[in-house]
């Protein structure tokens, strides 16, 4: 039986990062791991696409043009993302929360920008087969299904190094108050 505080206690555990054996910091890198492996699934993907509109573009008059700036925006924007992804792990190594940050700013950016282009740029008439652009929105749907998991992760750590780069930022609160220092005197001047 479930109850209102253990699902806040499990609430506040998913929400600090550790989650499924993993803290924050080795949470993220495995995000960075299943973004790459996914960016490169992609480009995978869209070169088939491209060589298939190749071939076909040759053999038929029909206008491709919506279909190659698909691809070539898809393409363009999955090699960025392997970019920001090496970036990342630069970024957890430096612990720099600003480049943690903007890997989470560029996921967003980047899954806006893959659904506009599959809603605009690839249209009902586009001359693919209906089950690769069904293939197209199931992939889109599971990645962002899955980004909602793992950037919980991402959000812990950059939370982390908020926290961590507020206080070394602070210079009154690195200051160590020391203690006076007491003056002993020799046994001479004590007249022992």
């Amino acid at each position: 039986m479930l109850n209102i505080r253990s699902l806040c206690s499990r609430l506040k555990k998913l929400l600090s990062g550790d989650v499924c054996g993993l803290n924050a910091k080795e949470g993220t890198i495995v995000a960075g791991l299943f973004m790459l492996m996914v960016s490169i699934m992609q480009l995978i993907f869209e070169a088939g696409h491209f060589r298939y509109l190749k071939a076909h573009f040759r053999s038929t008059d029909n206008d491709y043009s919506n279909l190659f700036a698909f691809c070539i925006g898809t393409i363009t924007f999955t090699c960025l993302t392997i970019i920001a992804v090496i970036l990342l792990f630069l970024f957890i190594w430096k612990e720099l929360f600003w480049g943690v940050a903007g890997y989470i700013t560029w996921i967003f950016l980047y899954e806006i920008s893959k659904i506009c282009f599959l809603s605009i740029l690839m249209p009902g008439n586009s001359g693919l087969p209906s089950s690769v652009k069904a293939l197209e929105w199931f992939g889109l749907t599971m990645r962002l299904l899955s980004h909602i998991f793992w950037m919980l992760f991402v959000t812990a750590y950059a939370i982390e190094l908020y926290k961590i780069s507020r206080n070394t930022d602070d210079s009154s609160k690195n200051k160590r108050k020391t203690p006076p220092k007491l003056k002993f005197a020799k046994v001479k001047e004590l007249g022992v």
